[in-house]
């Protein structure tokens, strides 16, 4: 990924939030001018941490902290401390918990530790895991459900496939950069190793996952086969598996099933499921929730499925 990117985002920030106050709204940057949840921020920075390991961005710990400071301060939480949404743009989506919103801090949180070395960043991204995993768990189905509404204090029930791999890939990111004397890793592994049992029952036997994951007659969906393969594969080259060579086996085969029925001789990704909404029914997923060509939710983890897959083969170079 090239710095010029995230120098351009960083650079104009401060004339954005200046034009904010002086007109009302920024220019451009409208998510990250106006943070009021984890969707505005947290995959930006995170990938800005990214691209910091290798290039000099001026105004990269501005923003970093800032986004910081906003999940440390600002993110509506539970009583216990989970992150959750309440004051989303549809009202039935308020009080709610997303598997979505481990992939928008977890990652980041881990980055900002490593960068700023201070453990409590580390202590946040494994008490959002630990907590939103005991929420979103399904142990009939052992995957996990797409939301868990507060208000009601029941899961959607529906294991939505990107949800779930953003889940493992969260997981994978903590275990990562957690030491391995960490408090909390032998609790972080073993949701690692639940959630992975999970995924490689529901597989396919073409190598595939599906948008539902329960649902052998819902689509072949690409981002979520894309991170089930980049955890497990991630997995095996660290020796988190108890069974590394079922995941090795398991890894191979969805990326030759990724390249074969989702990668076109262009480059071009089909099969990803676009953004989505909140519902109980595993029909609205299913049929109501298409997939979009070239959809950016699944470019960049496809590539590192690729990445991923080709280190586990190769883990000596």
């Amino acid at each position: 990924m090239s710095g010029g990117h995230m120098e351009k985002c960083t650079g104009f920030y401060e004339y954005c939030m200046w034009d904010k106050e002086h007109y009302g709204a920024a220019p451009f940057h409208n998510q990250l001018t106006t943070i009021d949840s984890l969707d505005d921020c947290g995959s930006f920075a995170s990938a800005l941490l990214e691209v910091m390991k290798d290039y000099e961005i001026p105004e990269g710990d501005v923003i970093s902290a800032m986004v910081a400071d906003y999940m440390k301060d600002r993110q509506q939480r539970m009583e216990d401390g989970t992150f959750y949404r309440n004051h989303s743009y549809l009202p039935v989506m308020n009080e709610t918990i997303w598997a979505d919103d481990l992939y928008m801090s977890v990652p980041f949180l881990c980055r900002y530790y490593k960068r700023s070395g201070d453990e409590c960043w580390l202590k946040e991204a494994a008490g959002q895991l630990k907590r939103i995993f005991g929420y979103l768990y399904m142990p009939e189905e052992g995957v996990l459900s797409h939301i868990y509404d507060t208000h009601y204090g029941v899961q959607t029930k529906v294991p939505w496939g990107r949800g779930n791999g953003w889940a493992l890939f969260s997981a994978a990111e903590l275990l990562s950069v957690m030491p391995k004397e960490h408090e909390n890793r032998e609790e972080i592994l073993d949701i690692y190793r639940t959630l992975c049992r999970g995924y490689l029952k529901v597989q396919d036997p073409d190598g595939m996952w599906h948008q539902v994951l329960t649902m052998k007659e819902s689509y072949e969906e690409t981002s979520c086969t894309a991170m089930f393969i980049y955890g497990f594969a991630k997995g095996v080259k660290n020796g988190w598996h108890t069974d590394g060579e079922a995941y090795r086996k398991a890894a191979i085969k969805g990326w030759r099933a990724l390249c074969r029925t989702s990668i076109d001789w262009k480059g071009n990704i089909y099969g990803v499921c676009r953004g989505s909404g909140y519902s109980f029914s595993r029909e609205y997923y299913a049929y109501e929730l298409g997939w979009n060509f070239n959809d950016t939710h699944g470019t960049g983890i496809v590539l590192l499925a690729g990445i991923e897959t080709e280190r586990m083969l190769c883990p000596e170079e």
